[in-house]
Parts: structure tokens; sequence; C-alpha cells
């Protein structure tokens, strides 16, 4: 069991959100492999509508893999929730709807699949509950 901190607040975070952490670093690989094919593409020099193609992956990784830490440091549950929900969001909708994984839909369900349950995890009520009282116990 884990120690009460001197505010009354666990120390540990909660399996949903160690769960929902480990699910955001694995997450934040396939955009962040996305980016980096993107920008091998371009031949280092991206252009006009080039640098959106290379940004929004790019800013997905990196919100998901700061709001992983942030969310086991029990500082912010909010930061890691809204890029896995867009990035999850994003992929499922373009792989039933768009037609993105043409004779792969079930790796892109699967790669949606990640980030979505990491953003389910992260906003339990037991986990804002968690984090709202580490905040307060400073």
């Amino acid at each position: 069991m884990s120690s009460p901190a001197p505010g009354g607040a666990s120390l540990r975070p909660p399996l949903p959100a160690v769960l929902a952490a480990l699910l955001a670093v694995l997450s934040a690989l396939a955009p962040g492999l996305f980016f980096l094919v993107a920008f091998a593409f371009s031949e280092g020099r991206p252009s006009g509508q080039e640098w959106l193609v290379l940004l929004v992956p790019l800013a997905l990784s990196l919100g998901l893999l700061v709001g992983a830490v942030l969310l086991v440091l029990g500082r912010s549950w909010l930061v890691v929730t809204v890029p896995a929900a867009l990035l999850g969001l994003g992929i499922i909708g373009g792989t039933l709807f768009g037609g993105w994984a043409e004779g792969a839909a079930g790796f892109g369900l699967a790669t949606g699949l990640l980030p979505a349950l990491s953003a389910v995890l992260a906003s339990l009520p037991r986990v804002r509950g968690w984090v709202a009282a580490r905040r307060a116990s400073g």
C-alpha cells in the first residue's frame, strides 16, 4: 500500500494513471515515426504546408510524452488526455471513415485504440482525484 504524503495525498499514482502513462508513451511512437519519415522525405527542407504535416505529429508526440511525465508526477491528467484523445480519434476516424489503412484496418484500429485507451484511463475519476490531491498537497 502506498504511504500518504504529509498533505494526505498518496505518493504513488493509481494503476490506471500508470497504465495511461505507459500507453501514452507507446502511442507517441506512431506520430514520432511519422514525423521522422515525413521529414526524411522532405530532405530536411520542408516548405509551405509540409511544415503543418510535420508539426502536428511532432506536437502530438511531445504532448503525449510530456503528459505522461506530468501524469505520473501527479501534476496534470489533462495534458496527456487531450493529445491522446485527438490522436486516437484521428486514427480511428481516419481508418473507419477515410480509408487510411486499406488492407491494414486492423493495424490502424489497434494504433488508434492505444491513445484512446490512454485518454480514457487518464480521465477516470480516481486518476483526476489523485492528481487534484497531489496538486493540493504541494
